[in-house]
């Protein structure tokens, strides 16, 4: 402790004492000498000299030894140059000049320091200015450096996960794909950059993507989707494409990441299960059909066999001689009630497809057809056929039962698909909706298949007629019946090899 307060005033003698004094010493010395062989040239040079003296001990050696340098000119320049000279008193002519140098040499002073340490203090700023520059320099090129590898890791990472994996800007513009996803599309980097991406997707799916991927961008939320991606060969495969949002600290996107999982396999594996599936729900029909022939045919048949023989005796009677008037009476009394029984059993058959609650609600009809593309996307794959709708927009609300109407569109759109089974090309069906007078809206299912005959087209809403090899030809008979008890019309228009177009429509009330 007591070496450390020796140096530290050691140190303050030498600061604010010695070096002072020294400076201020040698200026003034300086000054004094040159004074004596210069006054014989020209008046009076130990102003000049002095106030250099004094300048030049402010400069180097600060306010203290510039005040020191004073103080010693003035002691000087009053026992040598001041009359009277080896004195320090000062004559009455001399002392206002006397005095104004004194003013000048102290003005001078502290403002030679003042302007040294305002250049020193600049300089320390300028010095350290650049040094903070060279080390935000230096933390930069650090930082370059790290993220430079941190990329270099990333990229090596992405190549050595067997998984095709993609990124996008904030934008959603695709900036990078692994070499997993750029062999199997067999595109370099630049031709996916961007919309150019797009290319890979099937023509069907493209629209859907883009507005999906759109809609997760808007939202900030995960991105998902089962879409048909072509390989370099040409074929399609299903992947399952999901992408995620990169946050930054402060709660904000910075970037996307996807991925494409394929799943082929497993769409095949699921259509063939919904093809079985559909089979035997197919199967099932038939058998519940047959049961339930079979049940109306063993109903009707004791109720229809006695109709025909007491039909039979009712002749006999009457061709009677005589004819015996109240047997046949009798027997026709009897065919009555025979009559009223089979009409019974078609009466509980009715009752099975009889809806007993009323479900009608204000429905939206474009929407109902969404849902059921919807419903058809797989069966529409599977067949090989394209569904495109055109919706009115603005559509009001109407007021039906949205199962039945969907049921009424299904058996149309289902139809339309079978009409196209035999079709190489343009396996087109379009479902559309649109006003039709102020009162309503008309529905239309048009295919591309090979049309229906005129001379049949006024049949096909009757129950049981039927083209289908496997149909019942009940169909569009119940679609009939339920379009009416909406108080809505239906019918078909075709041209043969041009397709068949089905409209109906739904009364609008206010």
């Amino acid at each position: 402790m007591a070496a450390d307060s020796t140096q530290s005033f050691s140190h303050r003698m030498m600061e604010y004492v010695v070096r002072p004094c020294a400076t201020a010493g040698f200026f003034v010395l300086v000054a004094f000498l040159w004074t004596f062989p210069l006054q014989h040239l020209f008046a009076y040079p130990f102003l000049f000299l002095f106030l250099g003296a004094v300048m030049g001990s402010a400069w180097f050696g600060g306010r203290i030894a510039g005040l020191i340098s004073v103080l010693l000119s003035t002691a000087l320049i009053d026992f040598f140059f001041v009359p009277p000279f080896y004195s320090f008193h000062v004559n009455g002519v001399a002392q206002n000049y006397w005095a104004a140098f004194i003013v000048c040499a102290i003005a001078m002073s502290w403002v030679t320091s003042t302007q040294k340490r305002s250049e020193n203090a600049i300089k320390d700023a300028r010095d350290l200015l650049e040094q903070r520059v060279l080390e935000r320099t230096a933390e930069l090129q650090r930082s370059n450096a790290e993220i430079q590898e941190s990329e270099r890791r990333l990229r090596t990472l992405t190549e050595a996960i067997p998984q095709q994996i993609w990124s996008a800007g904030l934008d959603g513009r695709i900036d990078y794909c692994n070499n997993h996803l750029l062999e199997y599309v067999g595109y370099g980097i630049e031709d996916l950059k961007g919309e150019e991406f797009l290319r890979i997707l099937h023509p069907e799916d493209e629209q859907m993507f883009r507005e999906s991927w759109g809609k997760s961008r808007e939202l900030g939320r995960e991105f998902e989707g089962e879409w048909r991606v072509r390989g370099a060969d040409g074929t399609y495969r299903w992947f399952l494409i999901r992408s995620v949002p990169q946050m930054s600290p402060d709660g904000r996107i910075d970037r996307w990441y996807g991925t494409h999982i394929d799943i082929e396999e497993r769409r095949r594996a699921e259509q063939a299960l919904m093809q079985a599936q559909t089979e035997l729900s197919n199967l099932s029909h038939r058998l519940g059909m047959g049961e339930l022939a079979a049940s109306i045919a063993h109903e009707l048949n004791q109720p229809l066999t006695a109709v025909v023989t007491n039909a039979y005796a009712c002749r006999e009677w009457l061709h009677a001689t005589p004819p015996n008037l109240d047997r046949a009476s009798s027997t026709a009394q009897k065919i009555i009630q025979e009559s009223k029984r089979a009409s019974d059993v078609v009466a509980r058959v009715r009752a099975l497809f009889r809806k007993e609650i009323d479900s009608r609600g204000a429905v939206d009809l474009n929407r109902l057809i969404q849902d059921l593309v919807r419903l058809l996307h797989d069966d529409a794959i599977r067949r090989r056929v394209s569904i495109h709708v055109d919706l009115a927009p603005d559509l009001p609300r109407v007021s039906v039962d949205p199962v039945q109407i969907q049921q009424v569109l299904l058996n149309l759109a289902t139809n339309g698909m079978d009409a196209m089974i035999l079709q190489e090309t343009h396996r087109d069906l379009l479902i559309g909706s649109r006003r039709n007078g102020a009162d309503e809206i008309q529905i239309h299912v048009r295919d591309h298949g090979a049309g229906i005959d005129p001379e049949i087209g006024g049949k096909i809403f009757d129950p049981f007629f039927t083209t289908k090899a496997e149909g019942i030809g009940m169909g569009l008979a119940i679609s009939r019946t339920i379009i009416e008890a909406h108080d809505g019309r239906i019918w078909m228009e075709s041209e043969t090899s041009r397709g068949s177009s089905f409209y109906f429509t739904i009364p609008v009330r206010s």
